[in-house]
Order: C-alpha cells, then sequence, then structure tokens
C-alpha cells in the first residue's frame, strides 16, 4: 500500500506552480496522501481531495511534521517540491523511504528520484533516477490541445504566475500599451494573477483606461485562457509548459537567474523566444512575432510535439512501481 507524503511550497512568494503540478501528480495515485504546506491557503486547501490529510508546518524551511510522520513509519515514500528545503535533510532522517524530489535547476540533488521537467541532461549518478524533460511534465491533460480554431487573432496573454513580486507584468503592459498605442494597433489582452499578488493596484491603474485590457484574478479555467489567445509573455514554469500543450507559442522573460539558462534551453529547441525585462524589447519582440503567422505556427507545433500531457502520469507510475520494489 502506498503511503505517500507531499512536502510542498505552498507560500505567496513562491507562487502555485509548486503546488499544482505535484496536485496533478496525486490525481494518478489511487491512495490517501498526507500533505505538509508552509502557508495557509483558501485556494490550496479547496484543491486538496477530502480524502487526503493536511498539516503546516512551522515556517517554509522547516518539516517537523514531516519528520514525525517517516520516524513513525506512517510513511512509505516522500516527494519533495520545495527549493527552502535541502533533500539530504529529508533523505537522512530514513533512507529506507524513498525520497522523490521536483526541481528546475540544480540537478545533483540527494534522492532516490529527481524529477525535472526542463529540457537538462541528465547526469549519470548512481543511486539516483533521473527523469528529465518535457516528458515529465506534470500538468493535466485538460490543456492538451491540436484544435485552434478558437484562437482569436491579436488576443495576448499576459502571464508571469500568481504573485510576480518583480512586477514584470508591469513593464509587458507598457510594451502592448505601446504598441497600441505608436502603431494603431488592434489587440485584446488578458492579464492573470492571484488575488494574493502585490501589484494588482499597480495593473489596475495602468489599465483603466483600456476598455481592451482584462485583469482575471485566481482563474478556474487557464484552459480557456489558453484557448482563445494566441501569443503568451511569461515565464518558463509550469504555465510555460501548460501553453506548449495548449499550442499558445511565448515570448519568455526570466524572474530569477534559474530562469535565464532554461529559457536559452527552449531556445535552442525551437519552441519559445527570450526577451529581456525591458519595454523596449518587449515591444519590439512582440511586434515581430504578431506579424510573423509562419513562425507562430512553427513555434506551436514544436512545443506540442514535446508536451503530450502524460507526464503526471509517468511520474505517479515510477513512484508506485519504486515503493512496491522497496516492499
Amino acid at each position: 500500500m502506498l503511503k505517500l507524503g507531499i512536502r510542498v511550497s505552498s507560500s505567496s512568494s513562491s507562487g502555485r506552480g509548486h503546488f499544482e503540478r505535484c496536485l496533478e501528480i496525486r490525481r494518478h495515485i489511487n491512495e490517501k496522501v498526507f500533505w505538509f504546506l508552509d502557508h495557509e491557503s483558501e485556494f490550496i486547501k479547496n484543491k486538496i481531495s477530502k480524502l487526503d490529510e493536511l498539516y503546516y508546518e512551522n515556517g517554509k524551511n522547516t518539516y517537523d511534521s514531516l519528520r514525525k510522520f517517516m520516524i513513525n513509519n506512517y510513511l512509505n515514500c516522500v516527494l519533495v517540491d520545495s527549493y527552502h528545503i535541502n533533500c539530504k535533510e529529508i533523505y537522512n532522517i530514513n533512507n529506507k523511504i524513498p525520497i522523490m524530489a521536483i526541481i528546475d535547476k540544480n540537478i545533483i540533488t540527494k534522492a532516490n528520484i529527481v524529477i525535472c521537467p526542463q529540457p537538462i541532461k541528465e547526469p549519470n549518478i548512481k543511486g539516483t533516477k533521473y527523469l528529465c524533460g518535457p516528458k515529465y511534465a506534470p500538468i493535466s491533460n485538460k490543456f492538451i490541445s491540436k484544435d485552434h480554431k478558437n484562437k482569436i487573432k491579436n488576443k495576448i496573454l499576459i502571464s508571469f504566475g500568481s504573485y510576480d513580486s518583480l512586477g514584470i507584468t508591469l513593464n509587458a503592459i507598457k510594451a502592448v500599451k505601446n504598441l497600441i498605442i505608436d502603431e494603431s494597433y488592434s489587440a485584446d489582452i488578458v492579464i492573470t494573477l492571484a488575488e494574493e499578488s502585490p501589484i494588482i493596484d499597480q495593473v489596475k491603474d495602468l489599465i483603466k483606461n483600456f476598455s481592451n485590457f482584462q485583469l482575471v484574478l485566481d482563474s478556474k479555467n487557464m484552459e480557456d485562457i489558453y484557448k482563445y489567445c494566441n501569443i503568451a509573455i511569461g515565464a518558463p514554469g509550469l504555465s510555460y509548459l501548460e501553453r506548449m500543450a495548449s499550442g499558445l507559442p511565448s515570448l519568455l522573460i526570466p524572474q530569477n537567474k534559474t530562469h535565464e539558462s532554461l529559457i536559452d534551453m527552449w531556445v535552442k529547441l525551437g519552441c519559445g523566444f527570450r526577451v529581456e525585462n525591458s519595454i523596449h524589447s518587449i515591444q519590439k519582440k512582440l511586434k515581430f512575432i504578431l506579424f510573423n503567422d509562419k513562425l507562430r505556427k512553427e513555434l506551436i507545433k514544436i512545443g506540442e510535439n514535446l508536451v503530450d500531457g502524460k507526464g503526471a502520469k509517468r511520474i505517479a507510475n515510477e513512484i508506485i512501481n519504486m515503493v512496491k520494489q522497496n516492499d
């Protein structure tokens, strides 16, 4: 019997991508799951199955509740998706319990299974199994779409996660506004954020006199937004993998140093465009791709071929098989 514990970052500043990808993996596991979060959120609480058990740690880099469950043998494997906790610390509590770690950057991690949905090269480290690349993108298959007849020309999505503490969204809005004013360009724009984002008032102030800008908070149906947009401006996180599966090409702007190298990898694969976090850079690249139908179609085709919506199921199967082998 699988007894899985999930220790995941859930604070607003960490974004919701960590939780969302763990949640998608959990959907393919037919057993009760024990969640260990570092921040209380009604949004997250409402998404977790009532069959599961939910516990809160005292901080983003602590795991006291998880430690007790491991020591008392209430768990037989742990999935960690948090940059604030060193997997080595958890691994050393009880090395009889398999540890799975989801990461996006440093691939050298002490765990039985390391999962990275980014297009990085798998190292050959004894005792660790690596599940790397978009084949293991833990997104819902509801984002898979080969039918693009609903896409609306010149409908632009601006999406930098739920929080966007750096305010890159603001530069993207200004760049689109310049394109509309300077080029007499007609477009509809959708901006997505969470209610907890610190930049909501600034966004509202920027778009208050523009009826073609729409701010969507805590969207429950991102797949519908992806379905109708034909170009996105965002970062290379979980949402980017969702957009690729949905046939929505993206201009990519890094939110941190990890994103810098990740964007370079995606650009080499031919499924994204790198843009600097400046109004001028965003405006220039956006204008280029909006007027290039052939290029957008090429980006869509490559992205759809890379992300097939089965990554979460593949990961869940690996977890289940590992526990069976250890029984």
